[in-house]
């Protein structure tokens, strides 16, 4: 179980940290939108960007994506884009 809290801890303070290529922190509710971290240390992150015709915005999802995964306890990371035109690209190019 203290294997699952530090990925919970490790995933936490990552995101706390981070700002997105505008300056806006990751962690505001209107761009987080939710978090999963399954017990075999799947993290699922559902986030809507705060601008969605940004191409820096998409590079800086594969960016946090990358980071994530590198996380001690993380055995892969998808994030899911919501709330923008097309969402369903922007996840797949993000995850891919």
């Amino acid at each position: 179980m203290t294997n699952f809290s530090a990925t919970q801890r490790g995933v936490a303070r990552l995101l706390r940290k981070r700002n997105t290529p505008h300056g806006k922190r990751i962690v505001e509710s209107s761009i987080l939108k939710g978090v999963e971290i399954s017990d075999s240390g799947i993290v699922e992150l559902w986030i809507n960007p705060n601008h969605p015709h940004c191409p820096c915005c998409l590079d800086d999802l594969i960016s946090l994506r990358s980071e994530v995964k590198s996380l001690k306890g993380v055995l892969a990371c998808h994030i899911e884009v919501v709330g923008v035109p097309h969402s369903e690209r922007w996840t797949a190019a993000v995850n891919e």
